[in-house]
């Protein structure tokens, strides 16, 4: 029994290594993340990211998450189209904005009954510019340190000060609904 009792243990703590695939979802941001503000004329958000080779997004006492960039990106992107949608307001210019993301990394670590996370994006605004972010996050749970992280980025893009002042900018030169690859 005792001999029974063990293999059953050590398979079910076996079970927990491994790698295992994990797929982002959107975490809602608590009203008022994003505050109210001005747009120009309709945003339109790209996902920049090409690569959908699997990354490591936790590795921890033999147990490793994956997920690919590319999908990571396309729920950031997805979230600050809603945000966009929700909290800004146009102001009936036809002066059409874009921008184009792309996740560089996510990682959680485990420190001590919670979890610490990390994501790192680029931000190539319809003018040209391209902004480099490095947003953290912790929470009590892996999925929601993750799944938080990739929402606390999208409050910070959109309450950037450079982002505010392009999105809420009349016409540019530069036609921004033909994006060059972020470099």
């Amino acid at each position: 029994m005792r001999y029974r009792f063990g293999l059953v243990f050590g398979a079910v703590l076996l079970s927990a290594c491994g790698t295992h695939p994990f797929t982002p979802e959107e975490f809602p941001l608590q009203d008022g993340r994003v505050p109210r503000f001005g747009i120009a004329g309709p945003a339109i958000i790209h996902n920049a990211q090409p690569s959908t080779e699997p990354v490591l997004v936790y590795d921890s006492w033999g147990t490793q998450f994956t997920a690919d960039l590319r999908s990571i990106t396309e729920v950031m992107v997805r979230q600050t189209q809603e945000e966009v949608q929700k909290d800004g307001r146009p102001d009936g210019s036809a002066s059409r904005k874009s921008v184009d993301l792309r996740v560089k990394a996510l990682m959680s670590r485990y420190i001590f009954f919670f979890w610490k996370s990390r994501i790192e994006f680029d931000a190539r605004l319809g003018n040209g510019e391209t902004l480099v972010f490095t947003v953290k996050h912790a929470s009590g749970t892996l999925g929601q340190d993750l799944d938080g992280c990739i929402a606390e980025g999208v409050a910070t893009l959109l309450n950037d000060p450079r982002v505010k002042a392009y999105l809420a900018s009349g016409p540019t030169s530069r036609d921004p609904s033909v994006s060059a690859p972020i470099t």
